[in-house]
C-alpha cells in the first residue's frame, strides 16, 4: 500500500506508521492502519488528501479524513506504546555512517542503503536519490540529532527497487517540509511539530 499526503498538512508531535504489503516493514502494532498519530498535540490540515487513520491521545483533530479518527481512547493509548517501541528500535539500529555525511542531503546526490547519523540539525535540498541496488528490502534510516528541514521544491526519488515503506527519517526536533516538496518514507519527529507546505507530496507517513 502506498500512501500519499498532499498539500498543507500540520501535525504536532506527530507519529506516523506505515504498512506496505510487499515491504520489509517493522511491527507497527495498533498503528498499522494509521497515516498520522500524535501522543500529545493536534492534527490538522487544509486542502490535503489523507487516506488512512489518524489519531491523537491529547489534542484535537480538524479537517476531513477518509480513514477513522481516534481521540483519547484505548486505541490512542496503545498507539503511544507502539510508537515508542518503533522509535526505540529505529534509534538503536547500528549506524553505518556515523556523522560522516554532511548535514545537507541532496543537490543531485545518490545514497545507498544503510543507517545515517547526523550529529545536529540537517536538511534536504534539491534532488536526492535513494538507490536500493536492486534489493526491494533495502533499508534507509536517516537520523538527525536536531531539527530537519526539507527545502522548497526538494524531491526524494527511489530507484533500484527501493520502497517508501523501508525509508525512515527521524529528527530530534521539528520537521518542516516546504512548498512543492516531494518526500518518500516515514517521517518521525521526536517531541516537536511536523508541517508540510502547500502543494507538498509525502508518499509515506508522518509520526
Amino acid at each position: 500500500m502506498k500512501t500519499k499526503i498532499y498539500s498543507a498538512a500540520l501535525l504536532f508531535i506527530l507519529v506516523f506508521l506505515p504498512t506496505t504489503t510487499f515491504c520489509q516493514t517493522l511491527n507497527f502494532g495498533v498503528l498499522d492502519s494509521f497515516e498520522g498519530y500524535t501522543g500529545a498535540g493536534d492534527i490538522s490540515h487544509s486542502g490535503t488528501l489523507w487516506t488512512g487513520d489518524v489519531g491523537t491521545h491529547a489534542g484535537a483533530i480538524t479537517g476531513t479524513y477518509t480513514g477513522q479518527s481516534y481521540t483519547a481512547d484505548g486505541v490512542t493509548d496503545q498507539s503511544r506504546l507502539d510508537l515508542m517501541k518503533l522509535y526505540i528500535h529505529l534509534y538503536d539500529l547500528y549506524v553505518d555512517y556515523p556523522g560522516t555525511h554532511k548535514a545537507i542531503f541532496g543537490d543531485g546526490e545518490t545514497i545507498t542503503p544503510g543507517v545515517y547519523s547526523i550529529p545536529a540539525a540537517g536538511s534536504i535540498s534539491g534532488a536526492l536519490t535513494l538507490d536500493g541496488g536492486g534489493d526491494p528490502n533495502a533499508f534507509f534510516v536517516i537520523k538527525f540529532y536536531g531539527a530537519m528541514t526539507v527545502d522548497t521544491g526538494a524531491e526524494v526519488t527511489l530507484t533500484g527497487g527501493a520502497q517508501s515503506c523501508n525509508v525512515f527519517w527521524i529528527a530530534e526536533g521539528a520537521i518542516s517540509m516546504g512548498t512543492f516538496a516531494y518526500m518518500k518514507g516515514t517521517v518521525i519527529s521526536h517531541g516537536a511539530a511536523c508541517s508540510m507546505g502547500a502543494n507538498g507530496n509525502l508518499e509515506g507517513r508522518m509520526l
